[in-house]
């Protein structure tokens, strides 16, 4: 992390004059740091090839060290409120596995808890490459959509065994080919889906569907839970919502969920919106 970004250029770069402290521009933050804890000063000169092109401050240095550790710190939480989603799957199938006397039933359950521990896993990596993955260019690979979103379907099913949710799909057949991170975009999808799950009460349904409009792909996940109150549903996709609420069976809830769904989505340069009355529960749509 150098401080290039940080330093206050002059119009027009001059020759060095002076042999005093001073710092090259591709010096890290913490090098600067350093130099002037020892020269007890708070602004130094810049050099580049010998020019004098401008000056860093000691106030620009902790402003971005201040940003840099909030930013670390919601990488963090995002990647706990992550891991909450294949945990819980994992539990919903380990309950189901012990009341199912059937040996083909308990290898397709055990099959699916190896999907969420790889899920898992997978989170956990990107939680110990933070700084990596915040930096990092999408993994884009082609993808045929509706079987890539059966799977995320799929995938949940634990989570909905928990609150005995009957989770009903009605996607396209139609063949759809985007070009997605699948590792990141099974999250955001997942995120949706969990979010419908925690928000629904016991025993009642959740469908899900497909279809394409007007060249786009809507993904459709419809609850019958408990809904948005109007006056939160502007802050619905923002970090640290207001919005956030524990779930109809006291589910904890981050704040962060849909927050990084839509960054992920439109990433992808894709849309996620939604429709909801309190009460009657909600409809979120994915476009791609």
């Amino acid at each position: 992390m150098s401080i290039k970004e940080l330093i206050t250029r002059t119009k027009k770069p001059e020759q060095a004059q002076s042999q005093k402290p001073h710092v090259t521009a591709d010096q890290s933050i913490f090098a600067v740091f350093e130099i002037m804890r020892k020269t007890k000063t708070a602004s130094l000169p810049v050099y580049e090839d010998g020019f004098f092109v401008g000056v860093i401050s000691l106030i620009s240095l902790t402003k971005k060290l201040v940003n840099t550790i909030g930013e670390t710190k919601l990488s963090y939480q995002r990647a706990v409120h992550d891991l909450r989603n294949p945990l819980f799957n994992i539990q919903g199938l380990i309950m189901l596995l012990h009341d199912s006397p059937d040996a083909q039933e308990n290898m397709d359950i055990l099959s699916l808890c190896s999907l969420s521990c790889k899920h898992a896993i997978d989170i956990l990596e990107d939680l110990l490459l933070v700084e990596v993955y915040e930096s990092k260019p999408l993994s884009m690979v082609q993808t045929e959509m509706n079987y890539f979103y059966y799977q995320c379907v799929h995938e949940q099913k634990g989570l909905s065994l928990l609150k005995n949710i009957n989770i009903v799909t009605d996607l396209s057949t139609e063949t759809v080919i985007r070009n997605i991170d699948r590792s990141h975009f099974k999250r955001a999808v997942q995120n949706v889906i969990a979010n419908a799950v925690k928000f629904s009460y016991p025993d009642s349904i959740i469908k899900i569907s497909s279809k394409i409009q007007n060249e786009k792909l809507i993904l459709k996940v419809v609850d019958a839970g408990v809904g948005i109150p109007s006056h939160l549903q502007p802050e619905i996709f923002n970090k640290f919502t207001k919005a956030q609420r524990p779930g109809t069976e006291g589910e904890a809830s981050t704040g962060l969920g849909l927050c990084f769904s839509k960054q992920c989505i439109e990433q992808h340069q894709g849309t996620i919106y939604f429709k909801s009355i309190e009460g009657q529960g909600s409809k979120f749509y994915i476009s791609i």
